[in-house]
Protein backbone atom coordinates (compact mmCIF):
# COMPACT_ATOMS: atom_id res chain seq x y z
CA UNK A 1 0.00 0.00 0.00
CA UNK A 2 2.66 2.46 0.84
CA UNK A 3 3.93 1.89 -2.22
CA UNK A 4 0.98 3.11 -4.39
CA UNK A 5 0.67 6.05 -2.44
CA UNK A 6 4.15 6.63 -3.15
CA UNK A 7 3.55 6.59 -6.83
CA UNK A 8 0.69 9.26 -6.60
CA UNK A 9 3.24 11.24 -4.57
CA UNK A 10 5.46 10.95 -7.18
CA UNK A 11 3.19 12.05 -10.12
CA UNK A 12 1.69 14.90 -7.99
CA UNK A 13 5.30 16.33 -8.07
CA UNK A 14 6.02 15.50 -11.81
CA UNK A 15 2.63 17.01 -12.72
CA UNK A 16 3.94 20.54 -10.51
CA UNK A 17 7.47 20.31 -12.51
CA UNK A 18 5.99 20.02 -16.25
CA UNK A 19 3.01 22.27 -15.00
CA UNK A 20 6.20 25.05 -14.72
CA UNK A 21 8.27 23.78 -17.63
CA UNK A 22 5.17 24.12 -20.01
CA UNK A 23 4.07 27.76 -18.82
CA UNK A 24 7.61 29.05 -18.74
CA UNK A 25 7.09 30.50 -21.73
CA UNK A 26 3.84 31.99 -23.94
CA UNK A 27 5.11 34.01 -27.14
CA UNK A 28 6.77 37.40 -26.02
CA UNK A 29 5.69 36.63 -22.36
CA UNK A 30 7.78 35.04 -19.66
CA UNK A 31 6.48 33.74 -16.63
CA UNK A 32 3.51 36.09 -17.14
CA UNK A 33 6.13 38.87 -17.60
CA UNK A 34 5.63 40.84 -21.25
CA UNK A 35 8.52 41.76 -22.86
CA UNK A 36 9.27 43.44 -26.58
CA UNK A 37 9.46 40.82 -28.95
CA UNK A 38 12.91 41.19 -29.63
CA UNK A 39 14.06 40.41 -26.05
CA UNK A 40 12.24 38.18 -24.74
CA UNK A 41 14.87 35.46 -25.90
CA UNK A 42 17.54 37.87 -24.94
CA UNK A 43 20.62 36.27 -23.18
CA UNK A 44 19.61 38.09 -19.99
CA UNK A 45 16.03 36.55 -19.75
CA UNK A 46 17.24 33.22 -21.71
CA UNK A 47 19.45 33.23 -18.25
CA UNK A 48 16.84 33.78 -15.68
CA UNK A 49 14.70 31.05 -17.25
CA UNK A 50 16.98 28.53 -17.03
CA UNK A 51 18.10 29.15 -13.59
CA UNK A 52 14.08 28.98 -13.11
CA UNK A 53 13.97 25.55 -14.95
CA UNK A 54 17.20 24.15 -12.80
CA UNK A 55 15.73 25.51 -9.39
CA UNK A 56 12.60 23.86 -9.99
CA UNK A 57 14.11 20.28 -11.35
CA UNK A 58 16.54 20.72 -8.12
CA UNK A 59 12.52 20.83 -5.84
CA UNK A 60 11.21 17.81 -8.24
CA UNK A 61 14.60 15.78 -7.31
CA UNK A 62 14.73 16.47 -4.18
CA UNK A 63 11.37 15.97 -3.25
CA UNK A 64 11.39 12.54 -5.03
CA UNK A 65 14.37 11.71 -3.22
CA UNK A 66 13.03 12.58 0.01
CA UNK A 67 9.85 11.00 -0.28
CA UNK A 68 11.74 7.72 -0.67
CA UNK A 69 12.56 7.73 3.52
CA UNK A 70 9.31 6.99 4.21
CA UNK A 71 10.17 3.70 3.45
CA UNK A 72 11.97 3.23 6.72
CA UNK A 73 10.24 1.79 9.41
CA UNK A 74 10.56 5.02 11.69
CA UNK A 75 8.39 6.63 9.64
CA UNK A 76 5.94 4.24 8.83
CA UNK A 77 3.85 4.88 11.73
CA UNK A 78 2.97 8.79 10.35
CA UNK A 79 3.81 8.26 6.56
CA UNK A 80 0.52 9.32 5.77
CA UNK A 81 1.19 13.15 7.68
CA UNK A 82 5.01 13.44 5.93
CA UNK A 83 3.23 12.57 2.64
CA UNK A 84 0.93 15.34 2.90
CA UNK A 85 3.68 18.04 4.27
CA UNK A 86 6.11 16.74 1.24
CA UNK A 87 2.66 18.06 -0.77
CA UNK A 88 2.74 21.38 1.15
CA UNK A 89 6.51 21.49 0.74
CA UNK A 90 6.23 21.13 -3.28
CA UNK A 91 4.05 23.47 -3.69
CA UNK A 92 5.53 25.97 -1.89
CA UNK A 93 9.05 25.67 -3.33
CA UNK A 94 7.62 25.58 -6.70
CA UNK A 95 5.46 28.90 -6.24
CA UNK A 96 8.79 30.33 -4.52
CA UNK A 97 10.91 29.36 -7.30
CA UNK A 98 8.33 30.54 -10.11
CA UNK A 99 7.49 34.31 -7.56
CA UNK A 100 11.36 34.68 -7.65
CA UNK A 101 11.78 33.95 -11.35
CA UNK A 102 9.07 36.63 -12.06
CA UNK A 103 10.01 39.30 -9.47
CA UNK A 104 13.72 39.03 -11.36
CA UNK A 105 12.20 39.62 -14.82
CA UNK A 106 10.35 42.60 -13.50
CA UNK A 107 13.63 43.89 -11.94
CA UNK A 108 15.25 43.21 -15.20
CA UNK A 109 12.92 44.65 -17.86
CA UNK A 110 12.70 47.83 -15.41
CA UNK A 111 16.38 48.27 -15.05
CA UNK A 112 16.98 47.74 -19.14
CA UNK A 113 13.74 49.50 -19.75
CA UNK A 114 12.00 47.14 -21.63
CA UNK A 115 8.63 48.68 -22.02
CA UNK A 116 6.48 46.24 -23.88
CA UNK A 117 4.04 47.52 -26.63
CA UNK A 118 1.02 48.03 -26.09
CA UNK A 119 -1.84 45.68 -27.08
CA UNK A 120 -2.32 45.83 -30.25
CA UNK A 121 -3.36 42.14 -31.49
CA UNK A 122 -6.18 40.67 -32.48
CA UNK A 123 -7.09 37.52 -30.16
CA UNK A 124 -8.14 34.59 -32.22
CA UNK A 125 -10.89 32.62 -29.93
CA UNK A 126 -10.41 29.15 -30.76
CA UNK A 127 -13.47 28.29 -29.11
CA UNK A 128 -15.73 30.22 -31.09
CA UNK A 129 -14.30 29.26 -34.28
CA UNK A 130 -14.64 25.74 -36.12
CA UNK A 131 -11.68 27.06 -38.62
CA UNK A 132 -9.04 27.37 -35.94
CA UNK A 133 -10.38 24.26 -33.80
CA UNK A 134 -9.72 22.11 -36.79
CA UNK A 135 -6.24 22.22 -36.06
CA UNK A 136 -6.37 20.07 -32.89
CA UNK A 137 -5.79 16.65 -32.52
CA UNK A 138 -8.72 14.89 -32.12
CA UNK A 139 -10.35 14.72 -28.81
CA UNK A 140 -10.92 11.33 -29.10
CA UNK A 141 -7.38 10.29 -28.33
CA UNK A 142 -7.25 11.15 -24.83
CA UNK A 143 -10.69 9.37 -23.97
CA UNK A 144 -9.73 6.38 -25.25
CA UNK A 145 -7.18 6.54 -22.93
CA UNK A 146 -9.41 7.39 -20.32
CA UNK A 147 -11.48 4.58 -20.96
CA UNK A 148 -8.15 2.51 -21.44
CA UNK A 149 -7.62 3.46 -17.81
CA UNK A 150 -10.54 1.19 -16.44
CA UNK A 151 -8.54 -2.17 -17.61
CA UNK A 152 -7.11 -2.83 -13.94
CA UNK A 153 -10.28 -2.24 -12.19
CA UNK A 154 -12.07 -4.50 -14.86
CA UNK A 155 -9.48 -7.45 -13.99
CA UNK A 156 -9.71 -6.87 -10.31
CA UNK A 157 -13.72 -7.23 -10.70
CA UNK A 158 -13.05 -10.11 -12.83
CA UNK A 159 -10.38 -11.60 -11.09
CA UNK A 160 -10.91 -11.34 -7.41
CA UNK A 161 -7.71 -12.91 -5.86
CA UNK A 162 -5.37 -10.18 -7.21
CA UNK A 163 -6.97 -7.96 -4.78
CA UNK A 164 -4.68 -9.38 -2.28
CA UNK A 165 -2.10 -7.12 -3.72
CA UNK A 166 -4.34 -4.42 -5.32
CA UNK A 167 -7.05 -3.02 -3.67
CA UNK A 168 -9.83 -2.68 -6.27
CA UNK A 169 -10.13 1.10 -4.66
CA UNK A 170 -6.88 1.67 -5.76
CA UNK A 171 -7.84 0.78 -9.26
CA UNK A 172 -9.71 3.73 -9.70
CA UNK A 173 -6.68 6.45 -8.55
CA UNK A 174 -5.50 5.75 -12.78
CA UNK A 175 -8.09 6.94 -14.25
CA UNK A 176 -8.79 9.87 -11.81
CA UNK A 177 -5.36 10.85 -12.83
CA UNK A 178 -6.03 10.26 -16.45
CA UNK A 179 -9.40 12.39 -16.42
CA UNK A 180 -6.77 15.43 -15.53
CA UNK A 181 -5.10 14.71 -18.77
CA UNK A 182 -8.61 15.31 -20.36
CA UNK A 183 -8.86 18.60 -18.78
CA UNK A 184 -5.70 19.25 -20.11
CA UNK A 185 -5.99 18.61 -23.16
CA UNK A 186 -8.82 20.71 -23.37
CA UNK A 187 -7.54 23.65 -21.55
CA UNK A 188 -4.81 23.09 -24.43
CA UNK A 189 -7.18 23.42 -27.35
CA UNK A 190 -8.59 26.57 -26.14
CA UNK A 191 -5.21 28.59 -25.21
CA UNK A 192 -5.79 31.53 -27.09
CA UNK A 193 -3.46 32.38 -29.96
CA UNK A 194 -2.53 36.53 -30.44
CA UNK A 195 -2.17 37.11 -33.89
CA UNK A 196 -1.57 40.88 -36.03
CA UNK A 197 -2.06 42.08 -39.31
CA UNK A 198 -4.75 41.87 -41.79
CA UNK A 199 -4.01 38.36 -43.24
CA UNK A 200 -6.85 36.19 -41.93
CA UNK A 201 -5.61 33.01 -43.90
CA UNK A 202 -2.25 33.52 -42.15
CA UNK A 203 -3.97 34.10 -38.61
CA UNK A 204 -5.88 30.93 -38.97
CA UNK A 205 -3.33 28.86 -40.31
CA UNK A 206 -0.30 29.85 -37.48
CA UNK A 207 -3.68 29.64 -34.70
CA UNK A 208 -4.39 25.66 -36.20
CA UNK A 209 -1.06 24.79 -36.48
CA UNK A 210 -0.06 26.40 -32.78
CA UNK A 211 -3.13 24.71 -31.41
CA UNK A 212 -1.93 21.15 -33.06
CA UNK A 213 1.19 21.59 -30.82
CA UNK A 214 -0.36 22.16 -28.17
CA UNK A 215 -3.01 19.63 -28.14
CA UNK A 216 -0.10 16.43 -29.05
CA UNK A 217 2.12 17.54 -26.26
CA UNK A 218 -1.35 17.06 -24.00
CA UNK A 219 -1.90 13.84 -25.91
CA UNK A 220 2.07 12.67 -25.55
CA UNK A 221 1.11 13.18 -21.87
CA UNK A 222 -2.31 11.35 -21.97
CA UNK A 223 -0.60 8.21 -23.70
CA UNK A 224 2.64 8.48 -21.15
CA UNK A 225 0.07 8.31 -18.46
CA UNK A 226 -1.72 5.30 -19.53
CA UNK A 227 1.37 3.32 -20.64
CA UNK A 228 2.51 3.96 -16.87
CA UNK A 229 -0.73 3.28 -14.89
CA UNK A 230 -1.38 0.17 -17.21
CA UNK A 231 2.46 -1.65 -16.25
CA UNK A 232 2.61 -0.01 -12.94
CA UNK A 233 -1.20 -2.25 -12.58
CA UNK A 234 0.54 -5.27 -14.38
CA UNK A 235 3.80 -5.14 -11.89
CA UNK A 236 1.60 -5.24 -8.91
CA UNK A 237 -0.97 -7.19 -9.15
CA UNK A 238 0.83 -9.91 -11.55
CA UNK A 239 4.72 -9.95 -11.79
CA UNK A 240 4.30 -8.57 -8.05
CA UNK A 241 7.37 -6.50 -9.28
CA UNK A 242 7.71 -2.68 -7.95
CA UNK A 243 10.66 -2.13 -10.07
CA UNK A 244 8.81 -2.52 -13.27
CA UNK A 245 6.19 0.24 -12.63
CA UNK A 246 9.04 2.16 -11.13
CA UNK A 247 11.00 1.80 -14.80
CA UNK A 248 7.49 2.09 -16.34
CA UNK A 249 7.20 6.03 -13.48
CA UNK A 250 10.65 7.19 -14.76
CA UNK A 251 9.77 7.16 -18.61
CA UNK A 252 6.64 8.57 -18.15
CA UNK A 253 8.28 11.68 -16.61
CA UNK A 254 10.92 11.65 -19.27
CA UNK A 255 8.30 11.55 -21.91
CA UNK A 256 6.20 14.62 -20.24
CA UNK A 257 9.29 16.31 -19.82
CA UNK A 258 10.63 15.75 -23.83
CA UNK A 259 7.19 16.90 -24.32
CA UNK A 260 7.06 20.65 -22.94
CA UNK A 261 10.57 21.24 -24.07
CA UNK A 262 8.81 20.28 -28.01
CA UNK A 263 6.09 22.37 -27.15
CA UNK A 264 8.13 25.46 -26.03
CA UNK A 265 10.55 24.75 -29.51
CA UNK A 266 8.21 24.24 -31.84
CA UNK A 267 6.08 27.22 -31.07
CA UNK A 268 8.64 29.42 -31.05
CA UNK A 269 9.53 28.36 -34.32
CA UNK A 270 5.96 28.69 -35.54
CA UNK A 271 5.90 32.18 -34.31
CA UNK A 272 9.10 33.61 -35.73
CA UNK A 273 7.70 32.03 -39.25
CA UNK A 274 4.07 33.20 -39.13
CA UNK A 275 4.44 36.37 -37.31
CA UNK A 276 6.26 38.74 -35.22
CA UNK A 277 4.82 38.48 -32.22
CA UNK A 278 3.79 41.64 -30.07
CA UNK A 279 3.82 40.88 -25.90
CA UNK A 280 0.38 41.82 -24.93
CA UNK A 281 0.44 44.48 -22.02
CA UNK A 282 0.72 42.83 -18.22
CA UNK A 283 -2.70 41.87 -17.22
CA UNK A 284 -2.33 43.62 -14.10
CA UNK A 285 0.25 45.33 -12.33
CA UNK A 286 2.78 43.06 -10.03
CA UNK A 287 0.96 45.58 -6.70
CA UNK A 288 -2.49 44.36 -7.89
CA UNK A 289 -1.17 40.47 -6.33
CA UNK A 290 -1.37 39.25 -3.22
CA UNK A 291 -0.04 36.02 -1.80
CA UNK A 292 -0.80 34.10 -4.96
CA UNK A 293 -4.29 36.13 -5.45
CA UNK A 294 -5.67 38.69 -7.97
CA UNK A 295 -6.36 41.76 -5.88
CA UNK A 296 -7.80 44.92 -7.22
CA UNK A 297 -11.21 46.39 -6.03
CA UNK A 298 -12.64 48.17 -8.66
CA UNK A 299 -12.46 45.30 -10.95
CA UNK A 300 -15.77 43.67 -10.89
CA UNK A 301 -14.33 40.44 -11.85
CA UNK A 302 -14.16 37.87 -9.48
CA UNK A 303 -11.91 34.90 -11.51
CA UNK A 304 -9.30 36.18 -13.22
CA UNK A 305 -6.12 34.35 -15.16
CA UNK A 306 -2.83 33.94 -12.97
CA UNK A 307 -0.28 36.38 -14.61
CA UNK A 308 0.96 33.04 -16.33
CA UNK A 309 -2.44 32.19 -17.94
CA UNK A 310 -1.56 28.77 -19.33
CA UNK A 311 -1.86 27.62 -14.78
CA UNK A 312 -5.54 28.33 -14.96
CA UNK A 313 -7.72 31.13 -13.13
CA UNK A 314 -7.48 32.65 -8.90
CA UNK A 315 -9.72 34.95 -7.35
CA UNK A 316 -10.04 38.50 -6.75
CA UNK A 317 -9.91 38.87 -3.26
CA UNK A 318 -10.10 42.65 -3.91
CA UNK A 319 -13.92 42.13 -3.86
CA UNK A 320 -16.06 40.49 -1.17
CA UNK A 321 -17.08 37.47 -3.05
CA UNK A 322 -13.79 36.91 -3.55
CA UNK A 323 -12.98 37.07 0.31
CA UNK A 324 -15.56 34.51 1.25
CA UNK A 325 -14.88 32.22 -1.40
CA UNK A 326 -11.49 32.32 -0.32
CA UNK A 327 -12.14 32.11 3.29
CA UNK A 328 -14.39 29.42 2.76
CA UNK A 329 -12.10 27.31 0.82
CA UNK A 330 -9.43 27.61 3.15
CA UNK A 331 -11.91 27.11 6.16
CA UNK A 332 -12.91 23.63 3.74
CA UNK A 333 -8.62 22.45 3.46
CA UNK A 334 -8.19 23.28 6.85
CA UNK A 335 -11.38 21.35 8.18
CA UNK A 336 -9.91 18.46 5.84
CA UNK A 337 -6.06 18.65 6.98
CA UNK A 338 -7.23 18.77 10.07
CA UNK A 339 -9.71 15.80 10.16
CA UNK A 340 -6.51 13.68 8.57
CA UNK A 341 -4.14 14.78 10.53
CA UNK A 342 -5.65 13.82 13.14
CA UNK A 343 -7.57 10.06 12.17
CA UNK A 344 -3.72 9.41 11.06
CA UNK A 345 -1.96 10.58 13.93
CA UNK A 346 -4.56 9.17 17.09
CA UNK A 347 -5.07 5.87 17.59
CA UNK A 348 -8.49 3.77 18.33
CA UNK A 349 -9.28 1.88 21.74
CA UNK A 350 -11.06 -1.29 22.66
CA UNK A 351 -12.67 -1.18 26.36
CA UNK A 352 -14.38 -4.20 27.72
CA UNK A 353 -16.65 -2.62 29.95
CA UNK A 354 -19.45 -4.16 32.29
CA UNK A 355 -22.08 -5.00 29.70
CA UNK A 356 -20.48 -3.19 27.30
CA UNK A 357 -17.86 -3.53 24.49
CA UNK A 358 -16.40 0.36 23.32
CA UNK A 359 -14.30 0.85 20.49
CA UNK A 360 -13.54 4.68 20.36
CA UNK A 361 -11.73 6.49 17.05
CA UNK A 362 -12.07 9.58 15.70
CA UNK A 363 -15.20 10.18 13.94
CA UNK A 364 -16.23 6.48 14.27
CA UNK A 365 -16.93 5.21 17.60
CA UNK A 366 -18.93 2.37 18.34
CA UNK A 367 -20.41 0.49 21.32
CA UNK A 368 -21.54 -2.93 21.30
CA UNK A 369 -23.90 -4.58 24.05
CA UNK A 370 -23.32 -8.29 25.28
CA UNK A 371 -26.37 -9.48 23.55
CA UNK A 372 -25.96 -7.92 20.34
CA UNK A 373 -22.64 -10.81 20.19
CA UNK A 374 -23.53 -13.99 18.27
CA UNK A 375 -20.25 -15.35 18.48
CA UNK A 376 -16.65 -14.12 18.59
CA UNK A 377 -13.61 -15.75 17.38
CA UNK A 378 -9.57 -14.96 16.69
CA UNK A 379 -8.42 -15.03 12.88
CA UNK A 380 -5.58 -15.46 11.31
CA UNK A 381 -6.83 -13.07 8.48
CA UNK A 382 -9.18 -10.69 7.25
CA UNK A 383 -11.95 -11.95 4.79
CA UNK A 384 -10.79 -11.07 0.89
CA UNK A 385 -12.51 -8.51 -1.40
CA UNK A 386 -13.25 -6.06 1.20
CA UNK A 387 -13.94 -2.19 0.35
CA UNK A 388 -13.92 0.94 2.33
CA UNK A 389 -17.25 2.37 2.56
CA UNK A 390 -17.11 5.26 4.89
CA UNK A 391 -13.91 5.13 7.06
CA UNK A 392 -10.10 6.04 7.30
CA UNK A 393 -7.70 3.61 5.88
CA UNK A 394 -4.17 4.32 6.51
CA UNK A 395 -1.00 2.75 6.04
CA UNK A 396 -0.36 1.34 9.53
CA UNK A 397 -4.32 1.04 10.90
CA UNK A 398 -7.52 0.97 9.54
CA UNK A 399 -10.82 1.76 11.11
CA UNK A 400 -15.02 3.08 9.86
CA UNK A 401 -17.33 0.82 7.88
CA UNK A 402 -16.02 -1.62 5.22
CA UNK A 403 -17.27 -4.17 3.40
CA UNK A 404 -16.49 -7.38 2.80
CA UNK A 405 -17.91 -10.31 0.26
CA UNK A 406 -19.77 -12.84 2.26
CA UNK A 407 -19.99 -10.25 5.44
CA UNK A 408 -21.53 -7.51 4.66
CA UNK A 409 -21.47 -4.55 6.41
CA UNK A 410 -18.63 -4.64 8.58
CA UNK A 411 -17.21 -2.42 11.66
CA UNK A 412 -12.80 -2.78 11.49
CA UNK A 413 -10.33 -1.29 14.25
CA UNK A 414 -7.43 -2.81 13.30
CA UNK A 415 -3.79 -2.52 13.26
CA UNK A 416 -2.57 -3.31 9.38
CA UNK A 417 0.62 -5.18 10.99
CA UNK A 418 -0.65 -7.07 12.91
CA UNK A 419 -1.87 -10.58 11.56
CA UNK A 420 -4.23 -11.49 13.95
CA UNK A 421 -7.98 -10.49 14.42
CA UNK A 422 -11.18 -10.72 17.07
CA UNK A 423 -14.07 -11.63 14.85
CA UNK A 424 -17.47 -10.58 16.25
CA UNK A 425 -20.56 -11.91 14.73
CA UNK A 426 -23.67 -9.75 15.84
CA UNK A 427 -26.87 -9.99 15.52
CA UNK A 428 -27.93 -6.78 13.26
CA UNK A 429 -26.79 -6.32 9.65
CA UNK A 430 -25.41 -3.10 9.92
CA UNK A 431 -22.91 -3.88 10.77
CA UNK A 432 -22.93 -7.59 10.84
CA UNK A 433 -19.34 -8.32 11.95
CA UNK A 434 -16.50 -6.24 13.90
CA UNK A 435 -13.04 -7.06 13.48
CA UNK A 436 -10.51 -5.70 16.20
CA UNK A 437 -6.88 -6.29 17.40
CA UNK A 438 -4.22 -4.83 19.24
CA UNK A 439 -0.80 -3.54 17.60
CA UNK A 440 0.91 -7.12 18.29
CA UNK A 441 -0.25 -10.15 18.61
CA UNK A 442 0.31 -10.99 22.14
CA UNK A 443 -2.16 -7.81 22.92
CA UNK A 444 -4.67 -9.24 20.52
CA UNK A 445 -4.59 -12.96 22.19
CA UNK A 446 -4.93 -11.11 25.61
CA UNK A 447 -8.00 -8.75 24.10
CA UNK A 448 -10.12 -11.87 22.81
CA UNK A 449 -9.81 -13.93 26.21
CA UNK A 450 -11.01 -10.44 27.80
CA UNK A 451 -13.92 -10.56 25.55
CA UNK A 452 -14.76 -14.31 25.66
CA UNK A 453 -14.49 -13.92 29.62
CA UNK A 454 -16.60 -11.07 29.17
CA UNK A 455 -19.12 -12.90 27.14
CA UNK A 456 -19.65 -15.80 29.52
CA UNK A 457 -20.57 -13.30 32.37
CA UNK A 458 -24.57 -14.26 32.71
Amino acid sequence: MLWMVLVVLWIEFAVTFCAGLVSARRGARVLGVAFPANQAHSPEVNRVVRTYQIRLAAVFVLLTASSSLLLLPAAGERAELWMLLLVAVNLLLAGLVQNFARRRLLALRAEKGWTPPMRKTVSADLQASRDKVKGALSPAYVWVCFALSFLPAAVLLAVPSLRADFPLPFAFLGPVCQLFTVFMYYQMRSLPVRTQGEDTDARTEFAQKSIRVYTVSAVVVAVSMLVFWLVFSLSTAVLKNIYVGLGAAVLMFAADIAAAFWQQKRVRKLEESYMDVRAAEDPAPEAEWKWGCYYNPADPRIFVPKPVESLGWTLNIGRPAGKAIMIGILALVAAIVVAFVGMANLDFSVTVAETQLEMDAPFYDLTVERGQVESAELVQSLPANGTRTNGYGGISKSYGHFKFDGYGACMMYVYNDTDVYVQLRLTGEDPAYVFLNAETEAETEELYAQIRQWLAVE
